[in-house]
């Protein structure tokens, strides 16, 4: 059993991202997003481990408005992954918490 170290709350997501492993796009879903993380579940892309990658949010009906955060794997399981947001400036958490808006 995991512990529960969530630092902010997570809303159901059903969004599809695009992790990029070494400049690469892999696509994935984030199922659960939050300021400060995701749950994404691994769609196509590449098995390999990271320290860190950008992950790209965003939704079909706003392009423009894309955000990239730094994300760092806090654990995985199968095609599951959970991710915390490292090194994210006011601007940063500012989009996410627009596209959290947005999702509602």
């Amino acid at each position: 059993m995991r512990t529960e170290r969530r630092t902010a709350p997570r809303s159901n997501a059903r969004l599809l991202c695009n992790q990029y492993i070494d400049g690469t796009p892999h696509l994935g879903e984030a199922l659960e997003l939050s300021v400060s993380g995701a749950l994404v579940r691994r769609v196509i892309g590449t098995s390999e481990e990271r320290a860190c990658y950008a992950l790209e949010l965003g939704t079909p009906d706003k392009p423009e408005e894309r955000v990239f955060v730094c994300a760092t794997s806090v654990w995985r399981e199968g095609d599951l992954e959970a991710l915390r947001f490292v090194a994210q400036s006011d601007r940063d958490r500012a989009r996410l918490a627009a596209l959290l808006r947005s999702l509602n």
